[in-house]
């Protein structure tokens, strides 16, 4: 299975199939680059800023999004890779 990560606006999303994880972000956001790593639930990635001339490296905790939102514990094991969309 393959996770997509994108923005809008100010809020970024986690794709994994039809579930969609929508969590707030920096409205200075322009665009993820690129996926440098991804260990299930945590992605480190590049990310540009328009406050920023070049993309600079930003890491997402998705297993914490994700116990908070009360999702079971095991929705990342399946995920093989992420893509930037």
């Amino acid at each position: 299975m393959i996770g997509i990560l994108t923005n809008t606006d100010k809020f970024s999303i986690f794709k994994i199939g039809d579930l969609q994880i929508k969590f707030k972000t920096s409205p200075f956001l322009q665009k993820y680059t690129s996926i440098t790593k991804w260990n299930n639930g945590y992605i480190e990635c590049m990310a540009k800023y328009s406050t920023l001339d070049t993309p600079i490296e930003e890491y997402i905790d998705l297993r914490y999004i994700a116990k908070r939102l009360r999702l079971p514990k095991d929705i990342f094991d399946n995920i093989k890779e992420v893509k930037v969309l």
